[in-house]
């Protein structure tokens, strides 16, 4: 779509970078023990579990009123020495200013009965804090630190490191970033943000939010490991999903489970007058490719949703392998491939997975056939009857040997009397 002539448009674009943010991801953790519809790993309903019905409705209360107020304004080396510097006057007011902020009337009701003794609302929050860490949070955190920890310096050395992504378009870095289509909740939450951070977590799939300072954005998720893909996406990838909708019993399933909520097999049986075993193929089909979502229900049947995130990621697929980048990367990746093969097609098949595209030997084997092979290949690139100096020699082997040890490869050819030399060194010729 062209700009219009009449307007001046200059692009946005944000900064991208991942940061493991450890104490406001352990608090994004423990308000998630109790938020509605925020998609979630299994921990989190397992802990929520073991807390009681007032534990549940005090933190449910906490971060719904006193979120702001609980960040750090600096980074805590740990959740403990983040609940030592908490208490105090600061505190209490950035509590109070919370409560003032609040435009649900009964939330502020509730808020500002807790806090008619400030210092008794300031213990109970950090016993209660304290409580959750100890009990539930800190040997489950300590599973997964070393991987959070590697995984974000990975993002940001291989990935965020490029310079395209110091200044990319706001809605291809949130694509990125969640790895699916965003909706349009989301997408209003990226409106002018500026930089966005994406703070990997064990527990929260995918959420948004807006902290201090205001132009960043949050995306707090799950570790994917398409986020270190480098290779381009394949047409076979995209077809998968696709194919589930390609079929009119299924997309009524869906519009039956979009129409009705959700439906027992059952129920979904008896509306397309099917066999049991042939609407059972098709369900299975809508959960395998991410369109529905199944649960058993207390006795032999089984549960199903619509889940609009399949087709969401179905989309980003389709947009995924049609972009410019991914189909020129396809083309190269092809192009490489056909230059590997004609390589490889002058060389002996055992040394076909030992050569790179350009016909180079890219490893000594350590096998003795394959060595043998390799000296026979490379004695092949030196001219008959025509006389080298040792440094033509090296330059020879590093043309089609990628390793520098040229002393074990012109040592090797010497004694396998493929390469001779004078005395002295000054002279060599292939035998």
């Amino acid at each position: 779509m062209s700009a219009s002539p009449f307007t001046h448009f200059q692009p946005a674009t944000v900064a991208v970078q991942a940061a493991l943010a450890t104490v406001p991801s352990q608090l994004f953790s423990l308000w998630a023990l109790t938020a509605d519809d925020v998609a979630v790993e299994d921990w989190i309903p397992q802990a929520a579990a073991q807390l009681s019905p007032e534990q549940r409705r005090f933190n449910r209360l906490l971060f719904a009123a006193f979120g702001a107020a609980l960040l750090p304004a600096e980074a805590p080396a740990s959740f403990v020495d983040y609940l030592a510097a908490l208490p105090g006057a600061s505190f209490q007011a950035r509590l109070r200013e919370a409560t003032l902020s609040l435009d649900a009337p009964l939330l502020r009701a509730e808020a500002g009965e807790l806090l008619v003794d400030p210092a008794a609302a300031q213990q109970r929050i950090v016993e209660h804090l304290h409580h959750l860490w100890e009990t539930l949070l800190a040997t489950e955190w300590q599973r997964h630190t070393h991987l959070l920890s590697r995984m974000t310096s990975a993002l940001n050395e291989l990935i965020f490191s490029q310079p395209q992504w110091q200044a990319a378009p706001p809605f291809h870095a949130l694509r990125f970033l969640l790895q699916t289509e965003p909706d349009d909740l989301q997408l209003a939450q990226a409106a002018g943000a500026r930089q966005m951070l994406l703070v990997l977590s064990p527990h929260l799939r995918a959420h948004l939010a807006r902290l201090a300072p205001g132009d960043t954005l949050w995306v707090v998720r799950t570790f994917d490991p398409q986020l270190l893909r480098r290779d381009p996406l394949r047409r076979v990838e995209v077809i998968g999903p696709l194919s589930a909708l390609a079929d009119d019993t299924r997309l009524r399933i869906l519009e039956l489970l979009v129409e009705h909520g959700e439906q027992r097999a059952q129920e979904i049986i008896a509306q397309l007058e099917g066999s049991q075993g042939n609407v059972s193929r098709h369900l299975k089909q809508l959960v395998g490719a991410g369109f529905a979502r199944e649960r058993r229900a207390g006795d032999a049947n089984k549960l199903y949703t619509y889940d609009p995130a399949g087709l969401q990621r179905a989309m980003f697929l389709v947009r995924q392998l049609l972009s410019r980048h991914n189909v020129e990367a396809v083309g190269q990746e092809l192009a490489a491939a056909a230059q590997l093969d004609q390589a490889r097609t002058g060389a002996p098949p055992i040394l076909h997975d030992l050569l790179d595209e350009h016909g180079r030997i890219t490893r000594w084997s350590s096998k003795v056939k394959e060595q043998e092979a390799m000296l026979r290949y490379l004695i092949e690139k030196f001219e008959p009857e025509r006389s080298y100096t040792e440094q033509q020699v090296n330059a020879l082997l590093q043309r089609w040997y990628l390793d520098a040890d040229f002393v074990l490869v012109r040592r090797s050819l010497i004694d396998a009397g493929l390469l001779q030399r004078t005395r002295d060194g000054a002279r060599y010729w292939r035998a």
